[in-house]
């Protein structure tokens, strides 16, 4: 615990509540519009109104988390790692992804939310090659890959590092302009994992020069962009000046080049130099202690046969569309997701410490 980063730990449980959050708007209430020819339309009372408007601020402000993930990554494996260390902690990984995938499919059958099958059986022990968590599958390949990456980085002069960062964010948003945007770009793809690597990297190899009020300006742009983009969505579809059919869709908005500006500034807000950003104590203390068991709460709520089960028959977000409490509902149900998960990995590796 003494040599873990605070800034980092609180940085990665709120990446992980994010990702909470916007499971929330994606699954739980799908595609969102004030249009009643949409899949799920709002009332146009004020409280049907005022949650549209919420859902669409809460899907494009966390958007952000997966790719804050891959820029944690970048920051710390930067620096060349050997690749023993990336295999031992790959298999580590891979041990967990695998003890929830069939726990919770075992569990799933039991209680008769899912029917036994072979091949879905296969499934669970084979999550990172069938993708039943599309994030760990390509997080797995980045480990392995990481000190070969590492060392190719070390290697670069900060100009050839600027052009290597340059060329791989150009592929990811050439998108339906040049031949390479289908083939490599998109949140999913090893490609847009390993530029964002790559530009951890160079944030935690070349730091920006002390700016005094240079977080609360990076927290300014990322909320302003966020809720430019939520205000844009409801007045478009409000005036007819957006088609709802496609509106700015939430996901599709997920890896452009709008969206990695907002992960940047929120992830520089986190990573200064020493003792810009101070933390409370007690703020320390328990990002340090729950960090470690973050990765479990992706795992364990957006299992793939469990999704279903926790959105549509639990949660039932879709129930609250036009009530006050849905704002509060949505809240309390993000942080009990959360801590009932971090509580489970908790006690599964008190559990596997003793043998």
């Amino acid at each position: 615990m003494l040599n873990r980063n605070p800034q980092i730990d609180l940085l990665r449980v709120l990446a992980m509540l994010m990702i909470v959050c916007g499971h929330f708007v994606y699954h739980g209430v799908h595609h969102i519009s004030v249009s009643e020819a949409a899949p799920v339309s709002f009332s146009p009372s004020l409280a049907g109104r005022l949650n549209f408007i919420f859902l669409q601020f809460l899907g494009y402000s966390c958007n952000i988390a997966t790719n804050i993930f891959f820029l944690i990554t970048g920051y710390f494996l930067v620096r060349p790692r050997t690749l023993s260390y990336a295999v031992d902690k790959s298999y580590k990984q891979w041990k967990t992804i695998v003890f929830y995938s069939l726990s919770i499919y075992v569990v799933l059958c039991a209680s008769g939310f899912s029917v036994f099958s072979l091949r879905h059986a296969i499934e669970q022990l084979t999550p990172i090659y069938s993708r039943n968590y599309w994030f760990m599958s390509t997080y797995i390949v980045l480990l392995l890959l990481s000190p070969f990456v590492s060392k190719s980085l070390d290697a670069l002069s900060k100009k050839e590092y600027q052009g290597l960062l340059f060329v791989l964010l150009l592929i990811n948003f050439a998108e339906g302009k040049f031949g390479y945007g289908s083939i490599f770009s998109g949140g999913m793809s090893l490609v847009f994992a390993l530029s964002l690597f790559s530009l951890g990297g160079y944030i935690r190899k070349y730091p920006l020069r002390e700016r005094r009020y240079f977080p609360l300006v990076c927290l300014s742009v990322y909320v302003g962009i966020s809720l430019s983009l939520t205000f844009y969505s409801y007045f478009g579809q409000v005036l007819g000046l957006v088609d709802v059919g496609q509106p700015l869709h939430l996901k599709s908005m997920a890896n452009n080049s709008i969206p990695l500006l907002c992960s940047v500034c929120f992830f520089l807000v986190f990573t200064p130099p020493p003792n810009r950003l101070c933390l409370p104590a007690i703020v320390s203390r328990l990002s340090v202690s729950v960090s470690p068991y973050v990765l479990a709460v992706y795992l364990i709520h957006d299992n793939r046969l469990f999704r279903s089960v926790l959105w549509d028959n639990i949660v039932r977000p879709l129930d609250y569309l036009d009530s006050y409490w849905f704002m509060p509902y949505c809240l309390v149900t993000v942080l009990l997701i959360f801590a009932l998960c971090v509580t489970i990995e908790y006690i599964r590796q008190k559990i596997a410490s003793l043998f």
